[in-house]
């Protein structure tokens, strides 16, 4: 019995163990499981926290920047916003067709704004408005975003800052832009009246003066016409200066590259100088070396101009000894050289806190009244930017007592010569043509001298000449005389020069041909009139004064191209 009890109570005790281990086994699950949420959860709430943070973060910054931010729903309902309430005193600039308004009402309620916000926004599409503040006039910029939450609801967020100094800074802009604008069109103004008035009375002045010239006179008449005309050619340098400084400011001023004797085109120059530096005593030497090549591309002309410029300054500065040009050859490379032209004076010298300012606009080293030494001050400052354009740099080296010298280096092609040994030009390219008849020229100019003085010129060339004095009686010629040529003035009173000549090209009832070469003669010189002249159709221009020369070249060569196209 008792072997009994005690093999039952050992199955008793055996059964509890297993159930005891079984409990023991779900409890241990269960607290890894309580671990387990509880280490989730507090990584919840550090993602939250940290969340928080970055909302509130996100929100100061929000605050702080100058500017109003809304979050719209899909129902008009404000989600979140940076002011504390809507101001409803901010009303739209434009009109629903994006067009500014000059005055608007404010608006009734910030849900109506945003409703009508959230219907354009309906498409996806974003958009941008100016507002006005109807109490302080302030205006900001106003831009409506679309976009999504993350659970792909619909939301609008409205977005503005304040653009009330930047529209007064654009405002300020346009203001100054336009006042620059006007006084860069008076100053034009002005020059162009300039020009017109004082280039055609110098016109007649020079041309009277060079058929005086041409007739028998004593030496003391003669001595007393050149003195007249150097003083008038001296006032129509002045005059040149002051409009070929205002086309290098505008960019208008081209350079016009063509092939030239160098030493041919130097000896001209240096007959010209030699007996202004005779008469001070100095002695005037030009040095070009045999490795220096004669023919070469370049615009002569400025060339000209500069040196021309320098060497006057030269003998107006050196009261003793010499004034030397030299040209010396830098490099030569294939069809391209470098030469360095050089003016060199044993004068006066110059200080050099004064070197740099000499090449400034209307600055001279001695500006006061008793200067011994007149001048504009344009001259050196033209110079240096001539050499600009042609690719060099003007220099100067001097001390005082010790004379300066100004050397500049440019760049050139060589040149060739022709099959008559000539300079490859466009002028000797054009042979000048030989008229089959005498010609007939209608003078159309207002003024009498310029008439005058250009009716003894042509008629001193074989030209047959009738005159007109305005674009009326031109008309009137044209109707019933037939001309090979026509020479027009611009500004006349009555009818112009560009509409006379419209009219010669429309009409087709003149005895003239509706072709007939047009030459405008005229003192306008700035940017734009030699385009307005041809828009006009004027087949060529040619500048007050006058050069006779130039005058010549362009009658004959559209005398030339006309009598072809007439066969």
């Amino acid at each position: 019995m008792d072997k009994n009890i005690r093999e039952k109570f050992s199955l008793l005790s055996s059964a509890q163990g297993e159930s005891q281990l079984s409990g023991s086994t779900d409890f241990s699950t269960a607290i890894e499981k309580i671990v387990e949420l509880e280490t989730y959860s507090a990584k919840l709430e550090l993602e939250a926290s940290a969340a928080k943070r970055e909302a509130a973060l996100l929100k100061e910054l929000l605050r702080v920047i100058p500017a109003d931010a809304t979050v719209y729903t899909a129902d008009d309902q404000i989600l979140y916003s940076t002011t504390a309430a809507p101001d409803p005193m901010w009303v739209s600039t434009q009109g629903g067709d994006g067009e500014q308004k000059a005055e608007a009402e404010p608006i009734v309620s910030q849900s109506q704004s945003s409703q009508s916000s959230t219907s354009r926004l309906a498409g996806g599409i974003g958009y941008a408005e100016v507002e006005r503040h109807v109490k302080t006039g302030a205006h900001r910029n106003v831009q409506y975003i679309p976009l999504r939450s993350a659970q792909g609801d619909p939301l609008v967020v409205k977005y503005a800052y304040d653009v009330t100094r930047e529209l007064e800074m654009a405002h300020e802009l346009r203001a100054a832009k336009d006042a620059a604008e006007a006084a860069d069109k008076a100053k034009s103004d002005f020059l162009t009246t300039m020009s017109h008035e004082i280039r055609t009375p110098m016109n007649g002045l020079l041309g009277m003066l060079d058929l005086a010239l041409d007739t028998e006179l004593d030496a003391e008449q003669r001595e007393y016409l050149e003195a007249v005309e150097n003083s008038a050619e001296s006032l129509l340098v002045l005059i040149n200066q002051i409009l070929d400084f205002s086309k290098i400011e505008a960019g208008v001023l081209e350079v016009d590259k063509q092939a030239f004797r160098l030493r041919k085109r130097l000896s001209a120059l240096r007959t010209m100088f030699f007996h202004r530096a005779e008469e001070r005593c100095l002695h005037l030497v030009f040095t070009i070396p045999d490795d220096v090549p004669d023919v070469i591309v370049g615009d002569f002309p400025r060339i000209r101009q500069v040196i021309v410029n320098l060497l006057d300054n030269a003998l107006k500065f050196t009261d003793g000894g010499t004034v030397h040009l030299s040209v010396d050859l830098e490099s030569l490379e294939s069809d391209n050289a470098q030469l360095r032209f050089s003016v060199k004076d044993s004068g006066i010298g110059i200080l050099k806190e004064h070197q740099d300012a000499i090449f400034e606009r209307f600055v001279q080293t001695d500006s006061s009244v008793s200067r011994q030494y007149q001048g504009t001050g344009l001259g050196l400052a033209i110079c240096r930017k001539l050499v600009e354009l042609m690719g060099g740099e003007l220099r100067v080296s001097s001390a005082p007592g010790e004379g300066a010298e100004f050397y500049f280096t440019l760049p050139f092609q060589l040149g060739k010569l022709n099959e008559r040994g000539e300079v490859a030009t466009r002028e000797t390219a054009m042979a000048k043509p030989v008229l089959g008849s005498t010609k007939k020229v209608l003078v159309v100019d207002d003024n009498a001298v310029n008439l005058k003085y250009m009716d003894i010129f042509l008629r001193k060339q074989g030209f047959e000449v009738e005159l007109a004095t305005n674009g009326i009686e031109a008309l009137e010629a044209v109707k019933i005389e037939e001309y090979d040529l026509v020479l027009m003035d611009i500004a006349m009173p009555q009818m112009d020069g560009l509409e006379a000549t419209r009219r010669i090209r429309e009409s087709t009832s003149f005895c003239v041909r509706p072709d007939v070469p047009v030459v405008a003669m005229t003192a306008h010189a700035l940017k734009g009139d030699r385009e307005a002249f041809l828009a006009a159709g004027m087949n060529e221009y040619v500048g007050k004064p006058i050069n006779p020369d130039n005058l010549l070249r362009v009658l004959f060569g559209l005398l030339q191209e006309f009598d072809a196209t007439a066969k």
